[in-house]
């Protein structure tokens, strides 16, 4: 489960609590019909792979759309052809699926609803062939394309645009619930071993009489508290998130002719600078 899926676990409880079933009903039929899906990329892929399976091009470009607008808007404009490329490629497995399964009218469809707007644009040049071409899947310029070594590249690229742009979020302070419960565990299992420590010393374990006499209070400065000694050794960061290090890879990896590889000898911050915008 993830941490966003706790956090409506969590309030779903307090409403409960509360008694505010209405405000409960409300918020079920919110998550049932939410597009980000707790922010978990491999839900988002799934519902990506759904509209392709079922031909149906407008709920593919609507949900394309919603994360255009919300999330990768977020990223540094250096990325932004990154982006475009990826929803190309996108529209292109579309195709793909119509042509392998003898969708003509889906692929005669798309044409007809998105030609003008790609029609332009040098990326799409040789695909308004596409509808024309017996075996697609053997013509050198499409062939890359049918392959599942291709399909499978792009849907992992997706995967890692969506999971870094979601680094670039504002987060609630709710999100870090978990993160601050996990690291008074932490200190609360450090304290335990320091105090049993101290203990054993102050037992005379396997200590001689010097030993013993060194840790009396008589031998500490005047005015130092072991204990205070103790609370002031700072606790353990958490590590840092390594999603941008995948996504230098990801960008490093795609952007070639076919769409999914190239290369960057500089890869600037993934957000935007200036931090990200508020909702």
């Amino acid at each position: 489960m993830s941490c966003y899926q706790q956090m409506d676990e969590l309030v779903k409880e307090y409403l409960l609590f509360r008694g505010f079933l209405g405000t409960v009903r409300a918020l079920d039929l919110d998550l049932k019909s939410e597009k980000d899906k707790a922010f978990r990329p491999d839900k988002i892929i799934d519902q990506f792979v759904q509209y392709i399976s079922q031909y149906d091009l407008v709920g593919l470009r609507e949900y394309w759309n919603h994360f255009d607008q919300s999330v990768f808007e977020r990223l540094d404009q250096n990325f932004m052809p990154a982006v475009k490329k990826m929803e190309n490629s996108l529209l292109r497995m579309y195709l793909v699926n119509a042509s392998t399964n003898g969708k003509q009218d889906k692929v005669n469809e798309f044409f007809d609803k998105l030609g003008n707007d790609l029609q332009h644009q040098i990326e799409w040049k040789e695909w308004f062939a596409l509808p024309f071409i017996k075996s697609p899947e053997d013509n050198p310029a499409f062939m890359v394309y049918f392959t599942r070594q291709w399909q499978d590249t792009f849907l992992i690229s997706l995967h890692n645009l969506l999971a870094v742009s979601f680094q670039c979020l504002p987060q609630p302070k709710l999100t870090s619930f978990n993160e601050e419960a996990s690291r008074i565990t932490r200190l609360q299992a450090e304290n335990e071993q320091l105090k049993s420590k101290l203990a054993r010393l102050n037992n005379g374990e396997n200590q001689d009489s010097t030993s013993c006499n060194l840790l009396s209070a008589d031998h500490f400065p005047p005015g130092l508290d072991l204990v205070d000694e103790f609370y002031l050794i700072p606790g353990d960061t958490s590590p840092a998130d390594n999603h941008s290090r995948s996504f230098r890879s990801f960008i490093r990896g795609f952007g070639t002719n076919n769409g999914v590889a190239g290369s960057s000898s500089s890869v600037p911050d993934v957000c935007k600078r200036g931090g990200p915008k508020g909702n």
